[in-house]
């Protein structure tokens, strides 16, 4: 593994509350998969919207004149171009959280950006203009850029900043991402490239059920369980035993009850309900009434922690205002605005999925 690591150059993966310089956003376009921009680009709007006034909002686009139709869409939002910080890089998809770069930060303020082997979330999609995003926000901050020996997604990664990690199995311990690597080896790779030594694994969920689901990335925590602070936990709930996902958190739920922190304290464990409606996909084949439905992958647990602000996936559903009102109790400081969500909850992700926080500190240009 080599001697210089981020770990011995004392870095480490902060918390995503703790304070922003910026949010990374990859702006939609066709050229992956079609309508993607019709669909999606209003919604980036609107994140940048919220998010602009108390953070720089990067934005990573395909070409030039990809990056010409994005000024004057701003322009017409009536956005501080001030706040905004347009890059060209090559891209598949807009999944920034899962190809783009996983920020660093040691004692002195100094950041750092690690890569971790991107392949579409075991090859499910193109993935080989999006692997090197990383690198590319890299160049472009003039930042160092350390590549991981394995391959995992940002949104398989939850920490609460004092080395403390919670991930699914199912989507790092496995053949389609890391095959022959067992959990040791991945551990202490996670240790080297993020500073984390102390590890909470839930089981995930087996290929099949994530199949059944839609769940390309083989269930991902961030939708599933959320730090809001060093030892509080939000995590996704149901009480109805008949809904396809009840096994599957009520199995999370008893490994989260028997996690300890890295200091040896239980978490704090605060249920999120999800999404009681069934999703109704523009995706399906159905052109008119009554619409094909299926399995809704809407989690309210996928929400983004920003400076001052707290960007929550809704959906039109019963339970949106009570997830809002329970995540607003654990962030009093902070705006609790709810982004829609379905849109994007059929391709697979919400607004964690999309964004990606860059730590304050120096030495990005």
């Amino acid at each position: 593994m080599g001697t210089e690591t981020p770990n011995t150059l004392g870095y480490h993966m902060p918390a995503e509350w703790e304070p922003h310089e910026g949010t990374w956003l990859i702006w939609p376009h066709n050229d992956t998969h079609a309508d993607s921009q019709l669909h999606l680009e209003h919604l980036w709007l609107e994140m940048t919207l919220a998010l602009y006034e108390h953070e720089t909002v990067h934005i990573v686009v395909t070409d030039e004149r990809r990056r010409e139709h994005l000024q004057r869409q701003v322009r017409y939002y009536g956005l501080n171009e001030n706040n905004l910080d347009i890059h060209i890089i090559t891209n598949d998809d807009v999944w920034v959280r899962d190809c783009g770069p996983i920020f660093l930060v040691n004692a002195s303020g100094e950041l750092s950006i690690t890569a971790w082997n991107f392949n579409g979330w075991g090859e499910r999609y193109p993935y080989q203009k999006d692997r090197f995003v990383a690198a590319g926000v890299a160049e472009a901050l003039s930042l160092p850029l350390f590549n991981a020996p394995i391959t995992l997604e940002g949104g398989a990664l939850e920490v609460n900043g004092k080395g403390t990690l919670i991930a699914t199995r199912s989507s790092i311990i496995n053949p389609n991402r890391n095959p022959g690597v067992n959990q040791e080896e991945i551990e202490a790779a996670i240790k080297e490239y993020l500073g984390i030594d102390h590890f909470i694994w839930l089981s995930g969920a087996p290929r099949e059920f994530c199949d059944l689901v839609g769940s390309d990335t083989d269930l991902h925590v961030d939708g599933y369980a959320r730090f809001t602070n060093v030892t509080t936990v939000l995590y996704s709930w149901t009480d109805d035993e008949t809904n396809n996902f009840y096994p599957v958190l009520k199995q999370h739920r008893e490994e989260l009850r028997n996690a300890r922190t890295e200091s040896g304290k239980p978490l704090t464990l605060i249920p999120l309900p999800k999404p009681e409606n069934e999703m109704y996909s523009t995706l399906t084949s159905s052109t008119r009434p009554p619409f094909d439905s299926v399995l809704s992958l809407g989690t309210y647990a996928n929400f983004y922690i920003a400076n001052n602000v707290v960007l929550v996936p809704v959906y039109g559903d019963v339970n949106d205002a009570r997830a809002k009102s329970i995540i607003a109790e654990h962030f009093p400081d902070r705006e609790i605005i709810g982004i829609p969500a379905w849109a994007t909850a059929e391709r697979g992700g919400m607004m964690h999925c999309v964004t990606q926080q860059q730590p304050l500190g120096k030495g990005a240009e």
